[in-house]
């Protein structure tokens, strides 16, 4: 079974195309691919920017989903909206070729070797302090965004950085995994109930917990060894230590995480109104925040401008 998260790849990729090959929706905002060394291992970064406005532009670094598709040459779809002055950065995961589909059986086995929430977390902790302009940034001076599996990662990093002064998360909510899994299962939702079921999902969880490090063990498309640092990680106590703004958008059909996770975390803060956080629910959107032909997602990026300036009508239109 290929990966769960796939959703994000499939509704993008066409128009991921046209915003590498066609015309820019801003003529100056470029996209750049540079290599970067994090840990001694070789790697690469990309960083989408507006040539001709980058006075005051908001350093954003973006965490991607699940998978070994290249993700940073599909920053111009995620950004389209975004007004200028922009300047995102994105650290490609490990062993992830360049225009790497990410279509099943294509991931290495060096990429699955790395592909684990821990090693996910070190390296953008490292590329905080290495690429030169992240490095340099004023503490709280960056906003961190986090897509799906991205999602679980950046709580963690915000909380252990300095840097982060503001925290977005789209697809991911409260819940630890397993347990969104088994709220599917309960639904009916395929493939969760069909072919699937609690009962086996939940003799498929003793498994990984029994043997967390395998990576010749498989389970709904990624290896035991990367189900073992995801499926069980409990993010409510990531996001409690937080004491920056918050803001966590989802899909009410989301079909990848489902929607109780996100309103399990409203009800959290709901608890907590010392922190600042919002919840944006898209109604009838998928896991990508797609509803037919409305692209969510970028409503939702595109607002992040007026969010971080405090603006309370930032996500009014959507």
């Amino acid at each position: 079974m290929t990966t769960l998260i796939s959703t994000w790849r499939n509704a993008l990729l066409a128009a991921a195309a046209f915003a590498i090959l066609g015309a820019p929706a801003h003529a100056a905002r470029v996209i750049e691919e540079h290599p970067i060394a994090i840990d001694g291992q070789p790697g690469r970064y990309f960083r989408l920017h507006d040539t001709e406005a980058q006075e005051g532009a908001q350093v954003i670094v973006v965490v991607s989903g699940s998978g070994c598709a290249e993700f940073g040459s599909r920053l111009p779809y995620f950004f389209e909206k975004y007004p200028a002055p922009v300047d995102v950065y994105h650290l490609e995961k490990p062993h992830v070729g360049k225009g790497a589909t990410g279509e099943p059986g294509t991931c290495s086995p060096a990429f699955e070797q790395a592909d684990n929430l821990q090693r996910r977390v070190r390296d953008t902790l490292a590329f905080l302090e290495q690429q030169p302009v992240l490095a340099r940034s004023a503490p709280r001076g960056i906003a961190l965004v986090g897509f799906s599996e991205g999602g679980r990662v950046a709580p963690i990093v915000a909380g252990r950085s300095g840097k982060v002064g503001w925290l977005a998360v789209a697809g991911k909510g409260g819940m630890r995994q397993s347990d969104g899994f088994l709220v599917f299962a309960d639904r009916g939702v395929a493939p969760y109930a069909n072919p699937s079921s609690r009962a086996l999902l939940e003799k498929q969880f003793a498994a990984i917990a029994a043997d967390p490090s395998a990576l010749d063990k498989s389970f709904f498309g990624h290896p035991y060894a990367y189900w073992s640092s995801h499926l069980f990680h409990d993010s409510l106590p990531d996001f409690a230590r937080l004491d920056i703004p918050v803001v966590v958008a989802m899909g009410e059909k989301d079909e990848s995480e489902p929607i109780e996770s996100g309103r399990a975390l409203k009800d959290f803060y709901k608890r907590h109104p010392d922190k600042p956080f919002r919840f944006i629910e898209y109604e009838g959107a998928s896991h990508g925040l797609q509803r037919g032909d409305r692209r969510h997602v970028q409503d939702f990026v595109a607002s992040l401008a007026g969010w971080i300036r405090n603006d309370p009508r930032a996500f009014d239109e959507r």
